[in-house]
């Protein structure tokens, strides 16, 4: 149910997409926000349904993938609603124009430090447990006397 529902997520976000890049042959004005927002949904809603493990996401997962969806999307909003006005006597933060300092930060520098952040809270759920290496060693020792092939470390 839980995939199911991601992969509706993912079908939305992409149809977003299509729905920019064909905007943009009509020079439509909204095509930008779609590509915007859609890439942004894309991207964590495949990251959401690459973390489902035994049909649930751990919790801090559940937070943090909308948190960021809001976080990435909000940025190209941003800097999208921004009027265009860089040139030679432009804002500059960080040495960069203010709009794209504000893309690069919000795409790109928090969500790598936000990420790992976020796997490592989830990493003791996200392992194979004592019990679940059991059964897998288990079922290899099965599937090796079916096959008459000898266990691993047998002679």
């Amino acid at each position: 149910m839980l995939k199911s529902f991601i992969l509706g997520l993912v079908v939305v976000s992409l149809l977003i997409v299509g729905a920019g890049y064909a905007g943009s042959f009509a020079d439509a004005a909204w095509a930008p926000w779609c590509l915007a927002i859609g890439t942004c949904g894309a991207l964590m809603s495949l990251m959401a349904l690459g973390s489902v493990r035994r049909g649930h996401i751990a919790p801090a997962l559940r937070v943090v993938f909308p948190a960021m969806f809001l976080f990435c999307a909000g940025c190209f909003c941003v800097a999208l609603a921004m009027p265009a006005n860089e040139g030679a006597g432009g804002a500059l933060f960080f040495g960069f124009p203010l709009r794209s300092t504000i893309v690069l930060l919000g795409i790109a520098v928090v969500p790598i430090l936000i990420f790992p952040m976020a796997w490592a809270l989830t990493f003791d759920s996200a392992m194979l447990s004592d019990d679940d290496l059991r059964r897998l060693r288990d079922a290899q020792a099965e599937m090796a006397r079916e096959s008459g092939m000898p266990r691993a470390g047998e002679p």
